[in-house]
């Protein structure tokens, strides 16, 4: 029982000591290694300018709208069949209409 004692205050105590040595090494690190932190620097600029390139693209209207089908030429494939169910994958131009045994505009 004295034993486990012992073996979990020198962990206790080694833990405490390895805490106080890592927030030494953290605060001596910034000043004495410029290039780290000018390479750090120029990572974050990329990472904004990456950030701001995504941020202001923005899809078409015509894709936000909510069950908007893209359209196809005829002879080309327009539905995919899973299993029992067929998705549609493309809308015919006007004359044509999707032949789902073919899958294709006709």
């Amino acid at each position: 029982m004295v034993s486990g004692r012992l073996l979990f205050l020198g962990i206790t105590c080694a833990m405490l000591i390895f805490l106080v040595q890592c927030e030494d090494s953290l605060e001596t690190r910034s000043p004495e290694d410029p290039f780290k932190t000018q390479e750090e620097k120029e990572l974050i600029e990329a990472l904004q300018e990456v950030l701001e390139k995504l941020r202001n693209k923005q899809m078409p209207a015509t894709e936000k709208k909510l069950g908007w089908v893209p359209s196809c030429d005829a002879g080309e494939q327009c539905a995919l069949r899973k299993g029992a169910r067929i998705g549609k994958l493309c809308s015919c131009p006007r004359g044509t209409s999707c032949n789902f045994s073919i899958l294709k505009c006709l």
